[in-house]
């Protein structure tokens, strides 16, 4: 966490596995965000990859400690407490993407307010390709919203990456841009973020919030235990430490 005043940016940093979140990585970020919840000095956070990524998903060695459906369950639980951390922000969330910013780290841009990337970005969810686990219904929702409900089921249920400009249509990303304009960018958005009331702005985000709650209001922990207690998520991770294509049997 770098602070420059009335901003602040959160540094995903983990270059040598493309910022892959690990477990304390993803506590870091709940922490920091809920430190930043209460101060009112912050009006702007930005959220970025070092090196030349965003984030590409959580860190694998760390989910061959789900074994079970329960454990699947916990896993989802502590993930959405991340997710709703940089949610409950009461000041605008920028996120700044510069290659993969895919599984987790697509869940985490669904969170910010503004995606701002470079024409080498790609976005996506590859589980069903990858690993065999499942996204939760609050991130599919708010990719619902964001993308549409075709392109996000398109990615979800196939694996593909969305491009830059893709991801631009979409009105997912305002704008693609170069790396070097990010500054730019943050600069200008900071000045007109601060110029603004800031209740005004907490209720925009307040309201946003209660909105996805309600799209996000289903059942989930029947699935979660099942696609997590499988023989099929066992051997996802198991492929993918192991660098080859998974079997897939559908139990």
């Amino acid at each position: 966490m770098v602070r420059e005043g009335a901003l602040v940016r959160l540094v995903l940093d983990n270059p040598a596995a493309r910022n892959a979140l690990t477990e304390a990585m993803y506590e870091q970020l709940r922490s920091a965000c809920a430190e930043l919840a209460g101060d009112p000095g912050v009006r702007l956070v930005v959220l970025q990859g070092e090196g030349g990524a965003f984030a590409a998903g959580t860190d694998v060695a760390d989910l061959t400690a789900v074994r079970t459906g329960g454990d699947g369950v916990a896993y989802e639980g502590r993930i959405t407490a991340v997710l709703d951390a940089v949610r409950a922000l009461p000041v605008p969330v920028v996120a700044l993407v510069d290659g993969p910013a895919v599984g987790g780290g697509l869940a985490l841009l669904a969170c910010c307010d503004l995606v701002y990337a470079t024409a080498s970005a790609r976005f996506g969810a590859p589980v069903a390709r990858t690993l065999g686990n499942c996204v939760s219904p609050g991130t599919t929702a708010r990719l619902r919203a964001a993308l549409g409900r075709a392109l996000t089921a398109e990615l979800l249920l196939t694996g593909r990456l969305a491009g830059a400009q893709e991801a631009l249509a979409a009105g997912f990303v305002r704008a693609v841009v170069e790396a070097t304009e990010f500054d730019g960018l943050v600069v200008d958005l900071l000045a007109r973020v601060s110029a603004c009331a800031p209740l005004s702005v907490a209720a925009a985000k307040e309201f946003g919030r209660r909105l996805d709650e309600r799209a996000a209001a289903v059942e989930h922990d029947d699935v979660y235990a099942r696609v997590y207690g499988s023989a099929d998520f066992t051997e996802g991770v198991a492929a993918f430490l192991d660098h080859r294509r998974p079997a897939w049997q559908g139990r």
